[in-house]
C-alpha cells in the first residue's frame, strides 16, 4: 500500500488541527504555511476532508477549518479512506468495492493472491482503524521539526 500525497498531507492538516481542537478556526493560509504545503493543492485537500465531514469551515476575517468531531472520534484509517479509497492493495481484496479482474486466471473465491492480500489488506487496516487522530496528533507533537522546514 502506499498513501498518496494528497493522504499524507491530509494526515498532516488534520493533526495540526487536531492539536488546535477546540480552539479558533486556523486558516487555509496558515496551514499552507505550517505544513510547508502549496495553498492551491491544500485548498484540494481540505475540501476532501471538508466533504468528507471531518471539517467544517467559517467564512470572515475570525474564520478557517476547525475539526468537525473531536479528534479522539476519528481514525486514521477512516481518514485515508475517505481520500484514496479502499485500503487493498488489489482490487479483488477490497472489502468495501471488491472487483474481480476477469484477466486473472484464478477462481476469486479460492485465488493465492487475492487470499494473501486479504491478510495484508487485514493488517493494514487494523493498524489504521486503531490509531485516532488525537493518538497521531500527540505523537506528532513530540517530534521536533526540522529548523528550515517553513517556508
Amino acid at each position: 500500500m502506499k498513501l498518496s500525497k494528497k493522504s499524507i498531507y491530509g494526515l498532516r492538516v488534520l493533526q495540526h488541527l487536531a492539536r488546535a481542537y477546540g480552539e479558533r478556526p486556523l486558516s487555509a493560509a496558515h496551514l499552507a504555511k505550517e505544513e510547508g504545503i502549496s495553498a492551491g493543492y491544500l485548498e484540494q485537500v481540505l475540501g476532501t476532508l471538508r466533504k468528507a465531514g471531518f471539517l467544517v469551515s467559517e467564512r470572515g476575517k475570525e474564520g478557517g477549518y476547525s475539526l468537525r468531531v473531536a479528534p479522539e472520534e476519528i481514525t486514521l484509517g477512516d481518514i485515508v479512506r475517505a481520500i484514496d479509497g479502499p485500503l487493498a492493495p488489489i482490487p479483488c481484496a477490497s472489502r468495501t468495492a471488491p472487483h474481480r479482474d476477469p484477466d486473472c486466471p484464478y477462481p476469486y473465491e479460492t485465488c493465492w493472491l487475492r487470499r494473501l492480500m486479504l491478510r495484508v489488506r487485514d493488517n493494514i487496516s487494523a493498524v489504521l482503524d486503531r490509531e485516532t487522530l488525537a493518538e497521531m496528533a500527540a505523537e506528532a507533537a513530540k517530534v521536533p521539526r526540522k529548523p528550515d522546514s517553513r517556508p
